[in-house]
């Protein structure tokens, strides 16, 4: 690449940047680094000639807009005048196009009218407008003029949102242009007629779109708005105006004005007849683009709504004719999305509007609901017919996009039931019963069945589930005794179903009295691999809620599972659900039922295990694996052999697995610990695997608690060989929970000093190979040792553990780019530090290698790491104010005194600054209980002055999330 920034040699680079990819990152560098250079100010108007392609005059027009936006200061006052004529001369040259080209020089002067205003170029705006409204204009065509002074005012205040600016900047600014709106709004009202060309009228309504984002107020805009509403009926200018409709009504002010919007509000009900013939002639555009107008008024203004139905008859009728609006658009005719695809839109309103009408006052709470209610009932209809599935054959034909987003919109329909709930309550469930009851009645009779219409009220109900009490006891006890009678014919209709019983699992903790009508659907379900997911689902659900109450029902429930084990047709992940239950049910039973079931049940997935553990790995075997290994996690996690219901037998049941080692879990692990293992060394680089492997040791570990010692010396060996060979956070964490449980037992202790002592050894030899690829590993690492720092300190100094390197490797972690592996590094780090003054070996380490860990901190302080870590580092240094202060001060000063370090942006006055204000720190965090804050918000400061961002509105905005 050429070394010098000319036109010439530019332009030759802009061809080079789209002719020859291979270069394009090489040439893209150097292309930016033209772009900032004083040069720029000169050929980015050779680069516009009329003789160059439209890629180098694009270039030409960017950097002249980087040029005033962020080297304003490069260019002396005295050519403001002829640089502004210069631009608008270039505008005039491209006012035929290329539209790309115009544009970019549009946006430059956007840039220019904000850095001239107010001094430089006073009344910019009304200065442009009477330029461009001046005849023979540079010999313009008048349509054309108006095209570019639109294109103007359309990106103006988009560029003021778009550039960085200081608060008293962005209020001077703000301030000019709302006096050009003075001027702006007669143009628009203008140009907003019938007489005006098309792509006039279409530019007009997207500078008063952009107008109205920047704050022209509502009463203001009036006049306006109105116009914008009989742009509607002109089909070539129906978008624009709708989306600029909705701009509008959407803006955060607009609340502002109720007696605007309730006037306004008579133009969207005008739009009912045209709304009715565009459904009438199933016209999807028109319909879509009224729904948003209406919806972007109602979900903007909830509170004048509820507020307007108490309010005169005229104001009360339009609001109702509103929300009948609003009604229709959610109850598009037809399947979403496929014949239609904006009823979704309605839901937030719908939301919105039960939300305000949770906060009305008791006096108005009556008279509020006599309107709502019959609202909210007539939402419920709605949703109903639009939560159907369409006939099977039509939904066959649906590609999967579609059904996913069926699916979605469902869910949807789920969570604006779930707001109705709260207005209807009981109520609702009164009318779903009705209907469900009605619809199976119906069911029976017909001689061709349509499940579709039960399915949706099925559905509905598990969408408010969560909503209602448990004390609820007429409406939900008669939906599961219509349950049973249902004539099931779809298996789409047995999973909502199964899905709804599960969704109800808690409530009948209360009332028990169901299970016996819901569960013979739900073991049907677990052998049928079409609706296994959702029966495996509620079988969990049920089982873990109701442990009280599943003695009666627990041979039945064990031997449909055990069906299902030995008709092997479940997914793998609900086979897992079927083994939770399976736990779940055999914790309310005695020792010996338990390991009665456990026999016929479990031996199968043993020899299957030990078969597996004997086979090489290969990937036609390795989901087998995996499942088999999470079976048993699995059962581990929810069998709980503490849960007997009588405190006497509890206790013997307790003396008995004491003396005799006889804990299901126990004798399970005894079983398959020599197929885990060989499992374990076989797929030793099988993440997944390993993961398994240590998850059901640690369920095993949980619930066997003291009982797991005898396989401790096993496990600490596994646990020791699988780390040395290939280090995995699973197995760290694994670590960390032996030591959590055993780690300080007397027996236990020469365990844990080997495992501390191994992971430390393996760990650190990763810094030696580099450890960008061991992230997730030295994140498992650092969290390791901050817990063995917090409460295994006196194990780790009798260790073979080199201290020194250990502290070197956190300094190193620090300088990650992932949050969470600096966060656990300083975690450690703070433990570490905080042990120093007690412990003579970590004080030497401190104070003779702390300037580096110092170092490492100004470095991420001063714009090496991200923002999101500088709390974290703080932290660490609030650690070495508390326990080194002198010298962390010494520290400081040596290293803050290299220029230009940590940023050149410091100076040495703002370093000494920081110092200081980092020392006073720490004399007010004794005083005030190691105040936090202080020692934060002092590096929050410095590390925004390092970056550039001090005293910006964005370093405001972001401080709140450092």
């Amino acid at each position: 690449m050429a070394t010098e920034y000319t036109a010439h040699n530019v332009e030759q680079a802009v061809k080079q940047f789209y002719l020859n990819p291979s270069l394009q990152s090489e040439v893209h560098i150097w292309l930016t680094g033209a772009q900032i250079s004083p040069a720029a100010w000169s050929f980015c108007w050779d680069l516009m000639g009329p003789d160059k392609g439209i890629e180098v005059q694009y270039y030409g027009a960017s950097c002249l807009h980087v040029k005033i936006v962020r080297f304003w200061h490069e260019i002396p006052p005295e050519q403001f005048e002829s640089l502004k004529s210069k631009l608008l001369e270039t505008i005039v040259h491209f006012a035929t196009g290329p539209k790309v080209i115009l544009t970019r020089l549009c946006v430059g002067l956007s840039a220019l009218i904000l850095q001239l205003l107010p001094q430089k170029w006073p009344d910019a705006i009304q200065h442009l407008i009477s330029t461009f409204q001046q005849e023979g204009f540079a010999s313009l065509p008048t349509v054309t003029r108006c095209q570019i002074l639109l294109e103007v005012l359309t990106v103006l205040p988009e560029e003021f949102y778009s550039t960085n600016l200081s608060q008293q900047r962005r209020l001077v600014l703000r301030q000019e242009l709302n006096k050009g709106l003075d001027h702006v709004i007669p143009l628009l009202q203008s140009l907003l007629t019938p007489e005006s060309p098309l792509e006039v009228y279409q530019m007009a309504l997207k500078a008063f779109s952009r107008w109205v984002d920047f704050g022209l107020a509502m009463d203001r805009a009036e006049p306006i708005i109105h116009q914008v509403f009989t742009s509607l009926r002109n089909p070539q200018l129906f978008d624009i105006a709708a989306d600029t409709l909705s701009s509008v009504f959407a803006h955060p002010e607009s609340y502002k004005y109720p007696v605007t919007i309730q006037r306004i509000l008579s133009d969207v009900l005008s739009l009912h007849d045209m709304f009715s013939k565009a459904l009438a002639d199933e016209d999807k555009e028109t319909c879509e683009g009224i729904c948003r107008v209406v919806v972007s008024l109602s979900e903007n203004h909830t509170k004048l709504i509820v507020e307007s139905v108490l309010g005169p008859e005229e104001v009360k009728q339009n609001t109702m004719s509103l929300l009948q609006m609003i009604l229709t658009c959610t109850g598009l005719p037809g399947h979403f999305p496929v014949d239609e695809s904006c009823s979704d839109q309605t839901f937030t309103f719908w939301y919105l509007l039960q939300d305000e009408l949770s906060m009305i006052s008791e006096e108005d709470f009556m008279p509020l609901m006599e309107v709502f209610k019959p609202i909210f009932f007539s939402l419920i209809e709605v949703l109903l017919i639009k939560a159907r599935f369409p006939s099977d054959s039509d939904y066959s034909s649906w590609s999967l996009e579609e059904k996913e987003q069926f699916r979605c919109y469902r869910q949807d329909i789920g969570d604006t039931m779930m707001y109705s709930y709260s207005i209807l309550c009981t109520e609702l469930l009164a009318q779903l019963v009705n209907c469900l009851m009605a619809l199976t009645e119906m069911s029976k009779r017909a001689t061709s069945q349509d499940w579709q219409d039960v399915e949706a009220v099925l559905f509905v109900f598990s969408s408010v589930s969560e909503s209602v009490p448990t004390d609820e006891a007429t409406h939900i006890p008669k939906l599961f005794s219509v349950i049973r009678e249902i004539p099931f014919v779809n298996s789409q209709q047995i999973s909502t179903a199964l899905n709804m019983i599960g969704s109800f699992a808690e409530w009948m903790r209360w009332h028990p009295e169901t299970l016996s009508s819901v569960l013979p659907l739900v073991l049907q379900g677990i052998t049928n691999p079409e609706v296994g997911t959702a029966a495996t689902i509620a079988l969990k659900d049920i089982t873990r809620e109701n442990l009280s109450h599943l003695r009666p029902f627990a041979h039945q429930i064990l031997v449909a599972c055990q069906k299902s084990f030995e008709a092997n047709v479940l997914k793998s992940r609900d086979l897992l659900r079927l083994m939770s239950s399976v736990g779940h049910v055999l914790s309310v039973m005695q020792t010996e039922e338990i390991m009665h079931y456990l026999d016929s049940m479990i031996s199968p997935h043993i020899r299957h295990l030990e078969a597996l553990a004997e086979m090489p790995p290969c990937p036609t075997n390795r989901a087998d694996v995996h499942t088999t290994v999470n079976i048993f996690a699995w059962l581990f996690g929810s069998l709980d052999t503490g849960l007997e219901w009588e405190e006497k037998e509890k206790k013997n049941q307790q003396q008995h697995k004491q003396q005799e080692n006889s804990d299901p879990i126990y004798v399970i692990l005894q079983k398959i610990s020599t197929a885990v293992q060989k499992i374990a060394y076989a797929w030793l680089f099988d993440t997944g695997i390993i993961e398994a492997v240590c998850d059901l040791y640690k369920k095993a570990l949980q619930k066997l608690d003291n009982g797991f010692a005898p396989l401790s010396t096993d496990l600490t060996q596994l646990v020791i060989n699988l780390y040395q060979r290939c280090p995995s956070t699973a197995i760290i964490d694994l670590c960390k929970q032996m030591l959590l449980m055993f780690g300080l037992q007397e027996n236990f202790i020469p365990f844990s000093k080997a495992i501390i002592e191994n992971v430390c050894v393996r760990s650190l030899q990763m810094f030696t190979t580099g450890i960008r690829n061991y992230t997730d590993v030295i994140e498992g690492f650092m969290c390791f040792l901050a817990q063995v720092m917090k409460k295994f300190k006196k194990i780790i100094m009798n260790c073979n553990c080199d201290l020194t390197a250990i502290f070197h490797a956190a300094v190193l972690s620090m300088a990650l780019p992932e949050q969470a592996t600096v966060k656990a590094s300083c975690s450690f780090m703070i433990e570490f530090l905080n042990a120093g003054p007690e412990n003579e070996v970590i004080k030497s380490i401190v104070t003779s290698r702390g300037h580096l860990l110092v170092d490492r901190i100004m470095r991420a302080i001063g714009g090496e790491s991200q923002r999101g870590i500088v709390d974290f580092v703080a932290d660490v240094i609030m650690a070495l104010n508390k326990n080194y202060v002198a010298q962390l001060s010494v520290w400081l000063k040596t290293i803050l005194e290299n220029e230009g370090y940590p940023s050149p942006r410091a100076s040495r006055q703002d370093k000494e600054q920081f110092i200081k204000n980092l020392l006073s720190a720490t004399i007010t965090s004794h005083r005030d209980r190691m105040n936090k804050r202080k020692t934060r918000d002092v590096v929050k400061e410095f590390t925004l002055l390092c970056r550039g961002l001090l005293g910006t509105e964005y370093a405001e905005a972001a401080a709140t999330f450092l």
